[in-house]
């Protein structure tokens, strides 16, 4: 059996979790020849020579001048004609990126090559008859060969050996793929950055509190009528048509258009259809992940502009201006579309099962049992930061931030969490946030209503006390 898994190098030379997920799998599959592809510059040969001690057979660096500027349809492009020549038996993909949430190239390359995908995996089994997954739902599903397999976060990549040796680098250009150059780059991707700036939070005021005024300050918030927010429309100029899919984007589609039409998530062919015969100047999707996965294979099937994980829109001299968070949010981008319809697909907030969510960074690391104690006691979901996640403490599911989950609780309360842009970014929708961190200076005040400067451990201890003697335990 032959896997292909494709990898993203970083500018720092690392692979992205979500990869590192697809490459462990792989390597768990009996007797399977495992090799690595990745389109990266030619200094990311020293990280895929790293990737080939851990018992990859051969690894492929795809790597020309012609490929800088390269969007996620242009890259779906050159990856799909290098698998074509390696004609493995399975392709693994990572679901994500470590610095974005756009999902498109697994199912792109499905799309190209014409063969189905199986995405959310969170589990792989091996038998004679093949390989079988597990999705997100528990739902296990016999998978034919050929056949791309998208994984969710569920394993850590294993180390080296102490003996293990390296095994080969082969760096492919446009030339030995034989590639349409017009395809690739610059020139063969539709969408364009038109403008950055720095991803800073949004200020709240932070109002300093003790611990002992937690308790009575969530009583009057919770108690409170919650706040309604308007959203704010886009001023002036608007499209002609859009089609919002779902009712969760109707709203901003509504803000930019004169006319808009509200669809249900078809499949992505059926879509296309529609998008043919109304000429729409834009289609809007939600980011659950059926929408993300139909709107990636929409985008191969019309050879346009998809803009994933966006968290504004506004019209300017009939363009849609899409504004998304780049570089795990460090960078706010603004892109176009060079070929209608445009797509894209907005951050959507999930509506939490409790008003209070209490969210876990590293600082909890040393009162985890206390922490769910007090959670059960406020009646609030738990959380979790990337860190917390990537520390081992708590499993993807629960992350929250820019490659995890947007929330909009009536209350957020961060403890033991840095505040660094990519976990606000999930949360900056929650009605009220409060942060507790022992670090007056933490980043995590700037973007809280109120803040606690206390250990995670105080604040658990301090906390569940009063409970109790409310109780007259």
């Amino acid at each position: 059996m032959k896997i292909a898994v494709c990898v993203r190098i970083t500018p720092g030379g690392d692979v992205g979790p979500f990869d590192e997920v697809a490459l462990e799998a792989a390597l768990n599959v009996p007797g399977a020849e495992v090799s690595v592809v990745s389109m990266a510059p030619a200094s990311a040969s020293d990280s895929l020579l790293r990737l080939t001690r851990l018992g990859v057979k051969e690894a492929y660096l795809l790597s020309d001048p012609a490929f800088i500027g390269s969007d996620t349809l242009a890259t779906g492009y050159i990856l799909s004609e290098a698998l074509k020549k390696l004609s493995p038996d399975y392709i693994f993909c990572g679901r994500k990126t470590l610095v974005g949430d756009t999902g498109q190239v697994g199912v792109g390359i499905a799309a190209r090559l014409g063969i189905p995908a199986f995405s959310g995996i969170m589990g792989l089994s091996s038998e004679k008859e093949g390989l079988t997954v597990t999705d997100r739902s528990g739902c296990m599903k016999a998978v034919p060969s050929p056949a791309v397999l998208i994984f969710e976060r569920i394993f850590r990549l294993r180390a080296p050996g102490i003996f293990s040796v390296p095994g080969q680098v082969k760096t492919l250009n446009a030339s030995d793929l034989s590639l349409d150059i017009s395809r690739c780059g610059v020139a063969g991707s539709p969408t364009r950055v038109v403008s950055s700036r720095a991803g800073i939070p949004e200020r709240r005021h932070c109002r300093f509190i003790s611990p002992e005024d937690f308790s009575d300050v969530v009583g009057k918030l919770l108690a409170s009528p919650r706040k309604t927010v308007e959203k704010e429309k886009a001023a002036g100029e608007k499209l002609s048509l859009v089609f919002a899919v779902g009712d969760l984007v109707a709203d901003e589609a509504k803000s930019i258009a004169d006319e808009v039409i509200v669809t249900d998530l078809l499949p992505a062919r059926e879509l296309k259809a529609l998008i043919e015969e109304k000429k729409p100047s834009a289609m809007l999707f939600d980011s659950t992940p059926a929408a993300k996965e139909t709107a990636a294979e929409l985008a191969v099937l019309l050879e346009t502009g998809l803009c994933a994980d966006a968290i504004g829109l506004d019209v300017s001299g009939g363009t849609l201006m899409i504004t998304r968070p780049a570089f795990a949010g460090d960078v706010i981008a603004t892109i176009i579309s060079l070929r209608s319809p445009a797509l894209a697909t907005m951050r959507t907030a999930e509506e939490s099962s409790s008003p209070v969510i209490l969210s876990c960074g590293t600082g909890t690391k040393h009162c985890l049992g206390e922490v769910k104690k007090l959670a059960d006691k406020l009646g609030a979901v738990v959380t979790a930061s990337r860190a917390a996640v990537d520390a081992g403490l708590f499993p993807y599911s629960a992350q929250v931030g820019l490659t995890g989950r947007t929330v909009t609780p009536r209350i957020y309360v961060a403890v033991g969490i840095s505040g660094a842009v990519h976990h606000m970014a999930g949360c900056r929708t929650a009605e009220t946030v409060i942060a507790v961190n022992p670090d007056r200076n933490a980043p995590i005040f700037d973007g809280a209503d109120y803040g606690i400067v206390t250990t995670a451990e105080n604040f658990c201890e301090i906390i569940l006390r009063s409970v109790q003697t409310e109780k007259g335990v």
